[in-house]
């Protein structure tokens, strides 16, 4: 079904390679031009609800290139840390491109807009795995958010199904973060996920946990209730369904 498929002795080396190089270009390159970014090491790589790691840990790299005070390139790269059954195969490695429109409404309220591809290019089930993302996202003095994601092309080869299916999936978020005292906040969060044009059954989602900043590092501590209707991916040919969770991650900006 893929076009690609990689010797299984480079599966655990290039996550920690791909981290070094992109932390040292993006620190160079923040310097010089402009860029920033963000490198992170996670419990799990929890994605609107549902874990892209297998319930592993992961490390997540994000790079941001600001084009005036309007317009963001962002160049995304995720995966999991640890061994994996050969029929994970790189299923769990995803690099993400995105153009983002910002607008600063009022003194309050701001908008965004953008445009993302979505791909796993290691991995055998390549073709399956990718799918592009308009999204539109509104939000109020940087604590409230409402955020719509829509794609034309998510297939339910993500999940246990018998028929592969493609189609229109949609995913809705709203967001509120309360400050607590000087960097401490608590965050809350719900999403409903509709897939059933793409051949899933539709979930939500919700998390509420804590953050806390230390000079360019945030701390943050959350539990993540998912719906159990929701897909199970399809490599987890154990059945191990969907579960709630606490997430811990650690996040460097720079």
């Amino acid at each position: 079904m893929g076009t690609m498929r990689r010797p299984c002795g480079v599966l655990p080396v290039w996550p920690a390679v791909l981290c070094a190089a992109c932390g040292v270009l993006a620190s160079v390159r923040a310097q010089a031009q402009g860029w920033n970014g963000s490198l992170a090491l996670a419990s799990d790589n929890l994605y609107r609800g549902l874990s892209l790691s297998s319930d592993r840990p992961a490390w997540l790299v994000d790079l941001r290139y600001p084009i005036g005070t309007e317009w963001t390139l962002g160049l995304g790269a995720s995966g999991a840390i640890g061994e994996r059954r050969p029929e994970q195969d790189s299923a769990m490695e995803q690099v993400v491109l995105r153009v983002d429109r910002h607008w600063q409404i009022d003194a309050d309220w701001s908008a965004r807009l953008g445009v993302a591809h979505y791909d796993e290019p290691w991995s055998f089930w390549r073709n399956q795995l990718r799918y592009d993302e308009i999204s539109a996202a509104i939000g109020y003095r940087g604590r409230w958010s409402l955020s719509l994601a829509l794609t034309p092309n998510r297939t339910s080869v993500y999940a246990r199904s018998r028929y592969e299916r493609s189609g229109v999936a949609t995913w809705t978020e709203a967001t509120f973060r309360q400050p607590i005292v000087e960097r401490l906040a608590a965050d809350f969060g719900v999403g409903y996920a509709a897939l059933s044009h793409s051949g899933d059954h539709d979930y939500g989602y919700i998390s509420t946990g804590l953050s806390y900043g230390i000079d360019d590092v945030d701390l943050y501590l959350a539990y993540v209730w998912t719906d159990a209707t929701a897909p199970r991916y399809w490599w987890d040919v154990d059945g191990r369904p969907v579960r709630s969770r606490w997430l811990a991650s650690v996040i460097w900006n720079f």
